[in-house]
């Protein structure tokens, strides 16, 4: 048996790595910054964000994630702005979320996360707003193209589904993603996203699950004309078991019903067979 279930999530962590101030940290800040502000003499200074769900709280160990999106609210964008495609990164190492507030942070202590350090002062990221390869993957797990304020989705793609079956497998290792504009060389691309503080706004991550497994025939026989075969029943979950003379077509006819059992167990299905060719399968209502 197969089911498809889905959930919807908020962060459990966010915050700012902001080069203006390499030092504070915005953790408890009612928005998150990815992007380029205007900087000093043309050169743009640099902001990157990071954020985190929990997955393995709310979905079954050993379900199979079959799809994963993020949308994200903009809540601010410069005077002038630069419209940028940010990505996102799945990270490689831990780091703390911090309790700063205000437009450029709060001086960060002990095992907050700046621009300079994961976890205030000590450990520093491979360099400063962290390192492809180091302290993020280098190939972006998605990417969608941000404007005007407004809401943005980061669609699923087989990268944004990987990463959130290696969390919910390997829940030690789930630091969440890094969000960082792809041009970074160019000011003016910043962009205040609403965060986890953010009400309403904050970001919502949907995913698309299955539990359990198909139901798989086995021992298979024929008996003069009679065929059997066995399969596992699920716990409270009916069965329909059908039959077509012909694989090719759409013609799937009903053999039995199987009633819904208190607990898992194994069944054997018999049918008197005229036909040459006869071909099963077991659906779930």
């Amino acid at each position: 048996m197969s089911l498809a279930e889905s959930v919807t999530l908020h962060p459990v962590a966010d915050t700012t790595l902001y080069e203006t101030t390499p030092n504070n940290n915005l953790g408890a800040h009612t928005d998150f910054i990815a992007g380029t502000t205007a900087g000093n003499a043309g050169q743009p200074y640099r902001n990157r964000a990071l954020l985190k769900f929990d997955v393995t709280g709310q979905i079954p160990t050993g379900a199979t994630i079959t799809s994963a999106s993020l949308t994200l609210r903009v809540a601010r964008t410069p005077s002038v702005p630069a419209n940028s495609t940010f990505d996102l990164h799945r990270l490689l190492v831990s780091w703390g979320e911090g309790n700063k507030t205000g437009q450029l942070g709060l001086q960060a202590t002990t095992g907050e996360a700046t621009w300079i350090s994961r976890f205030f002062l000590l450990p520093q990221w491979g360099i400063p707003g962290g390192k492809a390869g180091t302290d993020f993957l280098t190939d972006a797990s998605a990417s969608t193209f941000v404007g005007s304020s407004n809401r943005y989705t980061f669609v699923s793609t087989s990268n944004l589904v990987a990463d959130v079956q290696f969390w919910l497998n390997n829940p030690g290792s789930n630091f969440g993603w890094i969000l960082m504009s792809q041009e970074e060389a160019t000011a003016s691309t910043a962009r205040r996203f609403a965060s986890r503080e953010g009400g309403a706004n904050a970001p919502v991550l949907v995913i698309e699950y299955t539990v359990g497994q198909p139901p798989r025939l086995s021992q298979m026989s024929l008996l003069g004309s009679t065929v059997t075969f066995q399969f596992n029943l699920a716990p409270q979950q009916t069965y329909v078991v059908e039959f077509n003379n012909a694989l090719g077509t759409t013609n799937w006819l009903t053999l039995t019903n199987i009633a819904a059992e208190p607990g898992p167990t194994n069944i054997t299905v018999s049918d008197s067979v005229t036909a040459s060719h006869r071909c099963y399968r077991v659906k779930t209502p």
